[in-house]
């Protein structure tokens, strides 16, 4: 199919000129219809789309960047090393975990393939602001049509910090005066600790059977954790009556955020309205920004344009209408540094497998 024809039935859709596909076609179908326009723009990035699954559920989408099984993905969803790459063609491969690049959410997986169909990047210089670009999937139509809003730009402020917002929530709050223990100052109410049992005054020792360094090492644990995993705990408390400290071990069930979430929190409010944001939403080098309402799953694939060129990765959704993309100015580096083992991946610790007594 021409991309010209695309370009003047979106274009009429846009501005509201009349244009009919066929007897008893409706405007409303025809917006349905945007995906499929850009079916063959997008067919060659299809084919080197991947789903991703997490322990059998659908995680991310991958972007194969190798012939010989290398693919990009989304890392902050790896949350096991039961990892599956499943193709159009309904083909599934077992999945390595080679590396992981904070700052950009880049995860490199590698599976036991040749001769794939590799994207092949571009310039994201070209995707320029108005511009109409397709989010591809594993289907023949693309996942979701949509239009930049923002040239590639550097995040600054809260947006420059890197947080996963849906990862297992605990429930504490510490003393940030204090740089080598982890001291507890207030347990949320409701939350995973409180009903576990921690207390206010507690001395964080271990999570997940690793011992926590500092403050700064505590939400790097909890980030290979989900709601609802349960750890191991354990902590320093003082003993009533005297000076001395007891060592106290428990089983936390990590709960959401979004259970505690405090009325009128903007951020968790979208979460609760049009589907899940993506967990890990900020801190990333640099982003290409589009209006898609592309769900969390679905990141980690190919961003292309009407041309079916690929000038980046889907990474985060990031707003209820804000999807964000990394360009490949960003994505080509951090991939040789990947290969070459620059960024392992983390070690995945296990959950506890059996309450712990208090």
């Amino acid at each position: 199919m021409s991309h010209f024809r695309p370009v003047l039935i979106l274009a009429s859709l846009l501005l509201g000129t009349p244009l009919v596909f066929a007897a008893g076609t409706t405007p409303d179908r025809g917006k349905r219809l945007l995906p499929k326009l850009f079916e063959s723009a997008a067919s060659d990035a299809a084919d080197s789309t991947a789903r991703i699954q997490v322990d059998g559920k659908d995680a991310a989408l991958g972007t194969v960047v190798d012939k010989t099984g290398y693919i990009l993905t989304k890392g902050s969803e790896l949350r096991s090393s039961s990892i599956k790459v499943v193709f159009r063609d309904g083909t599934e491969y077992d999945a390595e975990y080679v590396g992981y690049h904070k700052a950009s959410d880049l995860a490199l997986l590698k599976i036991s393939a040749e001769d794939l169909p590799q994207v092949k990047f571009v310039s994201a210089k070209i995707a320029e602001p108005g511009n109409f670009v397709a989010a591809t999937g594993i289907s023949s139509e693309p996942v979701a049509v949509g239009i930049i809003s923002a040239a590639a730009r550097k995040l600054f402020g809260p947006e420059s910090m890197i947080e996963n917002a849906n990862k297992g929530y605990i429930g504490i709050q510490y003393d940030i005066r204090s740089k080598d223990e982890v001291i507890v100052t207030e347990v949320v109410k409701g939350a995973a600790a409180a009903k576990a049992g921690l207390k206010a005054g507690d001395v964080m020792l271990e999570v997940a059977g690793i011992k926590v360094k500092n403050r700064e090492h505590l939400p790097e644990i909890l980030d290979l954790y989900k709601p609802g995993d349960k750890i191991a705990v354990k902590v320093k408390r003082k003993a009533k009556d005297s000076d001395e400290f007891d060592e106290l071990s428990f089983a936390v069930t990590l709960s959401s955020r979004v259970d505690t979430i405090k009325e009128n929190n903007k951020d968790e409010m979208m979460n609760l309205s049009g589907g899940l944001l993506s967990g890990r939403r900020t801190g990333f080098p640099q982003v290409i920004q589009h209006d898609m309402i592309l769900q969390a799953k679905d990141c980690g694939g190919p961003l292309v344009d009407l041309e079916g060129r690929v000038v980046g990765i889907n990474i985060a959704r990031a707003g209820r209408v804000e999807t964000w993309a990394l360009p490949a100015e960003v994505i080509l580096p951090v991939l040789i540094d990947l290969k070459d083992g620059k960024y392992p991946a983390p070690k995945l610790p296990k959950t506890a497998s059996k309450p712990v007594e208090k």
